[in-house]
């Protein structure tokens, strides 16, 4: 079966833009429920949370002070007050009798009901700051009686407000939402099983030794980490490295697909007579994959689709192009697959707005993409992207060391977007 190329033939190319649709369309995270919230940091939230708990669960103090009633502090002071008891936080509130004080921790709870209740903050008062002993008295040097520094139980949520949205991730800070609102379990998109697959009877994978014709296979560890990256280090990433017999490469290409939610492979998808990816995906009866061209330098063939009923994202083979399009395509791919719905697309990424330091290469061909890996330099204000080799070919993989970003060019000259 020879997989339908839109394009081909035609003297039309896909854009870049174009082609990122084509692969996010792959996306089918998996959802796993009622998963124990420890358990789901650095995943996505698949349901919205909604508060069990109010914050704050109860009146608390929102200073070290005295508790006293506001009422009791007529013009002028300074007042002195006997002192009726201490709460620390974490103690059960005790109530102020009148013309008496209560000496209260930050977060020690107080009398709600006790409407002229107010907290003086301890640097108003006679007492030290500090661990002190309870005194007998304090005296209020001065006090602000229309701020009363409580605060009231459900001022921040109240118990089945919305405080965490489906997309989510559950970082430290989501974590503390949750947590400090009584949540136990949550709803997440799975962290996804990727196989990260090169092609080439020429590649040696490491630590092997090279010899002859032959040569380190850089992609795969390049692409492998690049993979467990996108996913926060949360998924699980397998590696396999097929060589150019069309049957050996389709068994494992068919083993990769069934042990992994997303199939990433580098190598073979071009018109070559030794291009294996690109045969076997085409022989696959139950596939629907594209193979073709996509207007960008370098990394221009790709494919996209389905192998095995699994997505399946094929790279080009030169490392830099690899890389480049690992960045444009995989990368947002995988984290559609964590359950992310922002980001993934070029105008929503993050990125830096940087001159191009001198001699950095530009767009040849009106219409086509550049994707240059480049590292960036800071001049005061001024962000300034130098390209990763001068001559920015796509097989010089040993000068990727170090690269901060993409930088995506579209035309002659101006600042570029560097893409982090």
């Amino acid at each position: 079966m020879r997989a339908h190329h839109p394009g081909e033939g035609q003297g039309t190319r896909p854009s870049v833009t174009e082609h990122l649709e084509r692969v996010l369309s792959l996306a089918h995270p998996r959802v796993e429920r009622d998963v124990p919230l420890d358990a789901a940091a650095g995943l996505v939230l698949a349901s919205d949370v909604s508060a069990a708990l109010a914050v704050p669960p109860f009146d608390n103090s929102a200073v070290d002070g005295f508790a006293v009633h506001a009422s009791d502090l007529p013009a002028p002071g300074p007042w002195t007050l006997p002192v009726a008891g201490d709460v620390p936080a974490g103690s059960p509130a005790l109530a102020c009798p009148a013309g008496h004080a209560i000496r209260v921790m930050t977060g020690a709870p107080v009398d709600g009901a006790d409407s002229d209740l107010i907290v003086v903050p301890v640097e108003q008062t006679s007492i030290p700051r500090g661990p002190h002993p309870l005194p007998q008295h304090v005296t209020i040097n001065e006090a602000d009686t229309s701020r009363s520094h409580i605060r009231r139980a459900g001022e921040n949520v109240r118990p089945g407000t919305r405080i965490a949205s489906r997309g989510t991730l559950c970082d430290a800070p989501t974590l503390a939402a949750c947590v400090s609102t009584g949540i136990r379990t949550v709803d997440v998109f799975a962290a996804p099983r990727i196989a990260v697959v090169s092609t080439g009877s020429e590649l040696v994978p490491w630590p092997g030794a090279v010899s002859g014709p032959q040569i380190p296979d850089s992609n795969l560890p390049m692409l492998a980490e690049l993979a467990a990256a996108a996913t926060g280090h949360r998924g699980t990433v397998q590696r396999f490295h097929a060589n150019d017999a069309a049957t050996d490469a389709a068994d494992l290409l068919a083993r990769a697909a069934a042990s992994s939610d997303l199939v990433i492979t580098s190598g073979g998808v071009s018109a070559g007579a030794f291009d294996v990816v690109r045969a076997v995906a085409e022989d696959e009866a139950s596939g629907s994959m594209w193979f073709g061209h996509v207007a960008q330098r370098p990394g221009s063939p790709q494919g996209a689709g389905t192998f095995c009923g699994t997505p399946m994202v094929c790279l080009p083979g030169n490392p830099v192009a690899a890389y480049v399009s690992f960045v444009l395509y995989a990368a947002p791919l995988i984290a559609a697959h964590t359950g992310r719905t922002d980001r993934l697309r070029l105008a929503e990424r993050p990125r830096v707005v940087a001159e191009r330091a001198p001699g950095f290469p530009s767009t040849s061909k009106p219409g086509t993409t550049f994707a240059v890996p480049v590292r960036l330099r800071y001049d005061g204000d001024r962000a300034v992207a130098e390209p990763f080799s001068a001559a920015t070919s796509s097989s010089f993989v040993a000068s990727l060391a170090g690269v901060d970003g993409l930088a995506v060019v579209d035309k002659h000259s101006g600042p570029v977007h560097v893409y982090l």
